[in-house]
């Protein structure tokens, strides 16, 4: 009697303890790991699908949009309770041009959701769907959504930049301010019966669209500027060009531009990268204009003063030589400014000193950037002061040993034509950034005077337009390469300019690149295109003469 209930009590205890297991585990599974219990059943029985929101539409100065968005779908395909896919892999390859691999390979994916294609225009997949429909396909799904779409085509494409499927902005102002522009994406979740049938859909999250953004950008300044700069790849040796319009006093920049330009329908990576920020080039005899700014600002120059101006001469052992080693009579800086003597400069940069002149070039914003809103801004090239030779001081006054960007150049003439003021560039509407002074708005007025009268009779005179008082400073310059030096038939030429010269409205910088030819000059490039940049400018009513009238841009 006692061993039967002894075994009694034993096998109640054993279940007791087998009962409190029991609990302890569902106690454990319930409470303690219910979140991952619940995530697990989650990724087993729903997908949760992320539709991006509605971009913010980017405008130019003038409300124009320049990228926004437009309806479109992006399908997917339930592998595992599709129908007929042999039909389907043939739509896709008759309707959406894929390969028949890339076809099969989506459509016989082991997988309850593939996306076929990601944001497909409106009218291809309405297109699609009744063909299916049509031909009893089954398994489709269909989610509106947006693509992005460009108004002026590739016009400002390196500026703007791209959007990718999942509307993430990958370049340009499209990744520099994708926080703005991208909204809040909607989310749809999908809930799976056990065998992966779906059998309920819903919306979990409406999403909010995003933020516009207004440019300062002038679409009709960027038009001109990529017109003239693709005729002249057309019927010069160049290889690629920019061009940069900015308002001195604000800082705006009205217009930059680049070519070739990135084309969708044959892609180049490289073409997205606006080069007039992220590339740097010596800029040649436009720098003469900044450092006769540095020498009259600190009065070691005067107006009546003349310069030996033989070719060539003789630095440390070294032969400096004018343009085709062309000797002149004494000169006047106006007139070496004029003719871009570089011998001339040479002794003007030597008075000046590495120590000033490096302090003046930083003020100008040289060996940094310009802070303009776009990623991937290059610093430039200017060495500290300490390691220049005394060769480095004579060649950079013709625009050698220092490197530059053509924002940066652009800026650094804005600053001579804005009294000396540095603003920062900027695309983005506000107020002024005064980055400092750059030297006395009665040296700043005196150099344009100068480079007014090199316009008018001497190297720059192909960028003369009448009636208009265009001012700037021309400059051809070598290329050097990584490990090469200065390679024959690799060239920049560039023109800074600006009107009108005793008080301008208008910056342009305007660059040409060739790897063709040793016979490449700013003369037959360069001016002339900033010319005609001015000449088409005033043909559209945005630029008028000062003497005619003192209204003032349109937008």
């Amino acid at each position: 009697m006692r061993t039967a209930v002894k075994r009694a009590l034993l096998v109640f205890f054993v279940l007791a303890l087998a009962g409190l297991a029991i609990l302890a585990r569902l106690f454990q599974l319930q409470i303690f790991e219910h979140k991952d219990w619940l995530a697990m059943a989650q990724a087993i029985q729903e997908d949760r699908i992320e539709i991006p929101a509605r971009r913010g539409t980017i405008y130019d100065r003038n409300g124009v949009p320049l990228a926004y968005d437009v309806p479109a779908y992006s399908i997917a395909v339930d592998n595992y309770h599709l129908t007929n896919p042999e039909l389907l892999v043939d739509l896709l390859v008759k309707e959406l041009r894929m390969s028949p691999e890339e076809a099969k390979a989506k459509v016989y994916r082991p997988s309850y959701f593939t996306w076929l294609v990601r944001n497909v225009d409106l009218d291809k997949a309405q297109r699609l769907k009744a063909l299916a429909q049509a031909q009893r396909i089954k398994g489709l799904l269909f989610f509106p959504t947006w693509k992005r779409a460009y108004s002026q085509g590739s016009s400002a494409i390196e500026v703007l930049g791209l959007v990718g499927v999942d509307g993430d902005g990958l370049s340009g102002l499209e990744l520099a301010f994708d926080g703005v522009l991208r909204g809040k994406p909607r989310v749809i979740r999908v809930l799976r019966a056990a065998d992966g049938t779906p059998y309920d859909l819903w919306e979990e999250d409406p999403g909010s669209p995003g933020h516009d953004l207004h440019l300062t950008l002038d679409s009709r300044i960027q038009w001109i500027c990529e017109a003239e700069l693709d005729e002249t790849l057309r019927t010069t040796p160049a290889d690629r060009g920019c061009a940069v319009v900015l308002d001195p006093k604000t800082g705006e920049v009205l217009a930059l531009a680049q070519s070739p330009r990135y084309d969708p329908q044959n892609p180049r990576i490289e073409l997205l990268k606006p080069w007039a920020i992220t590339d740097v080039f010596e800029p040649g005899s436009t720098f003469k204009g900044l450092v006769a700014l540095a020498a009259w600002d600190l009065g070691l120059v005067s107006e009546g003063e003349y310069f030996e101006a033989t070719s060539p001469r003789i630095v440390a052992g070294v032969a400096i030589k004018n343009a085709r080693n062309q000797s002149y009579p004494p000169l006047t800086l106006r007139d070496a400014l004029a003719q871009s003597v570089n011998t001339v400069l040479v002794q003007v940069a030597q008075r000046v000193g590495v120590a000033k002149l490096y302090e003046y070039l930083r003020r100008m914003g040289f060996g940094e950037p310009t802070g303009i809103e776009l990623p991937g801004e290059a610093a430039g090239l200017l060495r500290p002061p300490e390691k220049w030779t005394e060769v480095d001081l004579a060649v950079s006054s013709f625009g050698q040993s220092v490197g530059v960007t053509a924002i940066q150049l652009a800026t650094a003439y804005a600053a001579l034509c804005n009294d000396g003021a540095l603003v920062r560039p900027h695309l983005l509407p506000g107020p002024a950034e005064a980055r400092g002074s750059v030297a006395k708005p009665s040296s700043c007025q005196k150099i344009r005077e100068f480079l007014g009268y090199a316009v008018n009779t001497g190297t720059g005179s192909p960028a003369k337009v009448p009636g208009f008082k265009v001012g700037g400073k021309s400059g051809t310059a070598q290329i050097a390469l990584p490990g090469q030096g200065y390679v024959p038939g690799h060239i920049t030429t560039a023109m800074a300019a600006f009107f009108p010269w005793d008080s301008p409205e208008y910056t342009i910088v305007v660059v040409y690149q060739t790897s063709k030819t040793e016979d490449f000059w700013s003369g037959t490039t360069a001016v002339p295109s900033a010319g005609r940049i001015v000449r088409a400018m005033a043909a559209m009513g945005l630029a008028y003469p000062p003497e005619i009238t003192t209204l003032g841009r349109s937008g």
